[in-house]
């Protein structure tokens, strides 16, 4: 089912110290808060309720956001001056197809901010490794309990991969952090879209 754009603005808060596994030198991770800002129907009303948004200093970045069946169909991030920081477009994102490992703006040893939900809700820094690859994939189908519940094969993994979640990146966190469940690698999956640019709050 579509769903009507929504706009949302990402700030920072303090996180709970208990979250945190360890951090770099100097480096510090965030809670996030998504504040929404309402929907809309037209690109015009888009960009209107865009126009009129105010960063403040916890501010991260905006996003405006159309689902369908509860995945992106396009989402678009912006920075805090409400300049473009990375657009996705549902399809081809799967290896072999055209826009597989769509680059990124941010190369390989960037230092940037990630944001990422996954039950972490969280802002986070690191560097960046690369695009995500099938071979990081199978590889992580062998060592995540998680992956093997979801998938009887890494095959399996592979071939059902998500096109909105096949448009990553691989980061190194500088920060490492812990959910519910599970804590961070060495390196973790984030979404192209939801890399920024470095900055501490």
């Amino acid at each position: 089912m579509l769903e009507d754009t929504v706009i949302n603005e990402f700030r920072v808060k303090p996180i709970n110290p208990e979250k945190v596994v360890s951090s770099g030198e100097g480096e510090v991770a965030y809670s996030l808060e998504t504040i929404p800002h309402g929907k809309c129907v037209t690109t015009q009303e888009e960009r209107d309720i865009i126009s009129k948004l105010i960063a403040t200093d916890t501010t991260l970045g905006f996003e405006s956001d159309m689902e369908c069946d509860f995945c992106p169909l396009f989402l678009t991030t912006y920075n805090t001056d409400k300049s473009e920081n990375a657009y996705y477009e549902y399809g081809d994102h799967t290896p072999g197809k055209e826009k597989y490992q769509e680059e990124c703006r941010f190369k390989p040893g960037d230092k940037v901010l990630c944001l990422m939900y996954e039950g972490y809700n969280a802002v986070f820094p690191g560097i960046v490794v690369g695009p995500l690859t099938e071979e990081y994939l199978r590889k992580l189908y062998e060592t995540n309990e998680d992956m093997q519940i979801g998938y009887s094969s890494a095959d399996e993994a592979v071939e059902e991969w998500l096109d909105w979640n096949w448009d990553s990146v691989i980061v190194r966190p500088l920060v490492h952090l812990k959910n519910d469940w599970e804590e961070m690698g060495d390196t973790v999956m984030v979404n192209r879209v939801y890399v920024f640019p470095y900055k501490k709050f």
